[in-house]
């Protein structure tokens, strides 16, 4: 019994600098080498189709321009009363309402019940597609 030997278990020590520095390196590294993602890339992109192209080729029309003021109210420029506008827009709209966008101009000083009554005469002939715009007085 005299030949056994008491091995003596000696426990390893990590260098802990050693590892601290390899940490530092790996993210530097990482950090450097990091691509930033173009955010462009991920839009969805509705493209025509070939027949839609040559039906956009035609000028859309002109948009038609109504102008509320403080004390009257225009068409294209000209001073009309509201039944006299709807009688000159029902022709245009029974054509093809959808493609037909207003355009409505209204003065800061013009009264809001004046710009209701357009908005108003608009859907009751079937205009859909307005679009309100305040002018600088």
């Amino acid at each position: 019994m005299a030949g056994k030997r008491k091995r003596v278990q000696e426990q390893a020590e990590v260098p802990m600098s050693s590892m601290i520095d390899v940490v530092f390196l790996l993210l530097i590294y990482f950090i450097v080498t990091q691509k930033d993602e173009v955010s462009e890339a991920h839009l969805a992109v509705n493209l025509p189709t070939p027949n839609v192209a040559q039906k956009q080729q035609e000028d859309p029309p002109r948009p038609i321009e109504i102008t509320v003021l403080a004390d009257k109210v225009q068409l294209q420029g000209r001073t009309m009363t509201t039944d006299r506008i709807v009688e000159m827009l029902e022709p245009r709209v029974k054509d093809s309402p959808e493609e037909l966008t207003v355009m409505i101009k209204t003065s800061t000083k013009a009264h809001t019940s004046n710009l209701v009554e357009v908005l108003d005469l608009c859907r009751s002939i079937g205009l859909t597609q307005l679009n309100v715009v305040t002018l600088d007085d």
